[in-house]
C-alpha cells in the first residue's frame, strides 16, 4: 500500500513525538509505516525525510527568542554543522541504499541503549550560548553517527557530549538547535533527488510536514524537561526494547 493522507497524519505525529528523543525517528517511521502497510519506495523515503522538516520548524519557533536573543549561537550551529553537510554530501548515494535495512536500526537501536545505560552525565546548569566552539565542532562530529539507520541524531549528540562532560543544559537544546540546518538541508536534498511528484505526493508530503511541526511545538517543552532532568537510562532501556521488538517483527 502506497502512502495516503491518513497514513501522512499518523507518521507526522510518530515524527513529531520521535524527533528530538534519541530513539531515531527513521526507525519509528519505518516499522509505524510497515506496520499500518505502506510498503517501501522511494517517495516514501523521501517523505520520510521530509517530514521531519516540519519537527524542525517547530524548533526554530520554539528556540526564536533564545536564538535571537543569543546571536552568538548562529555561528557555533554552523560550525557543529559544517562535519554532517560535508560527510552528507560524499555519502549521500550510500546512505540512501542502507536507509531502510531494519535489522541494521535493530542493533543501532540496542547498541546506543546499552551505551546509554552507562552515561554519566554532568548536570551543571549553564546556558547553551555558552557553549565553545571546539564543543560545538566536537558535537558536530558525532552528529556523522546519525548516518547509521537507528542511531539516532539525537541520540548520537547526546552521548557526544555527554562524553565530553559537556552540561545536560547545554549539550540538549544545542542538539535541538544543530538539527534545524541538517534536517532542513537533508530534506532539500531529497526533495531535489527525486524525478518528480504530482500534487498528491506534495499533499500527502505537505499533511506529514504540519502534523510533525504541529506535534513537535506541543511536545517540546516536555522532551527538553526529561532529557535535562531525567535518567537518560530511561532512554537506554527504550531503545534495547524497541530494538528488540524490530528484531521479531523481522524475523516474522
Amino acid at each position: 500500500m502506497g502512502l495516503s493522507i491518513f497514513s501522512s497524519i499518523f507518521l507526522g505525529i510518530i515524527e513529531g513525538l520521535t524527533e528530538f528523543a534519541p530513539v531515531s525517528s527513521t526507525a519509528h517511521i519505518l516499522i509505524s509505516g510497515k506496520m499500518i502497510g505502506v510498503t517501501s519506495s522511494e517517495f516514501f523515503t523521501v517523505f520520510s525525510v521530509a517530514i521531519q522538516s516540519g519537527a524542525i520548524l517547530g524548533a526554530v519557533v520554539y528556540f526564536w527568542k533564545t536564538v535571537w536573543q543569543n546571536l552568538s549561537l548562529i555561528p557555533k550551529i554552523i560550525v557543529g554543522f559544517l562535519p554532517t553537510a560535508v560527510v552528507g554530501l560524499l555519502l549521500h548515494s550510500i546512505i540512501s541504499k542502507v536507509f531502510s535495512n531494519h535489522l541494521l536500526i535493530a542493533y543501532a537501536l540496542i547498541i546506543g541503549g546499552i551505551i546509554f545505560l552507562f552515561l554519566k552525565t554532568n548536570d551543571s546548569e549553564v546556558e547553551v550560548k555558552d557553549i565553545s566552539y571546539k564543543e560545538a565542532f566536537i558535537v558536530g562530529c558525532t552528529q556523522i553517527l546519525a548516518f547509521i539507520p537507528g542511531v539516532s541524531r539525537s541520540g548520537a549528540t547526546l552521548i557526544g557530549g555527554t562524553a565530553l562532560k559537556i552540561p545536560r543544559f547545554q549539550i540538549v537544546p544545542f542538539s535541538f538547535l544543530l538539527g534545524i540546518p541538517t534536517i532542513l538541508g537533508a530534506s532539500f536534498v531529497e526533495l531535489v533527488s527525486i524525478p518528480q511528484i504530482d500534487k498528491t505526493g506534495w499533499m500527502i508530503i505537505t499533511t506529514g510536514i504540519v502534523v510533525s511541526f504541529l506535534t513537535a511545538l506541543l511536545t517540546m517543552k516536555w522532551f527538553i524537561e526529561i532529557l535535562t532532568k531525567k535518567p537518560l537510562s530511561y532512554w537506554g532501556w527504550y531503545r534495547i526494547f524497541i530494538g528488540i521488538l524490530i528484531i521479531i517483527f523481522v524475523k516474522m
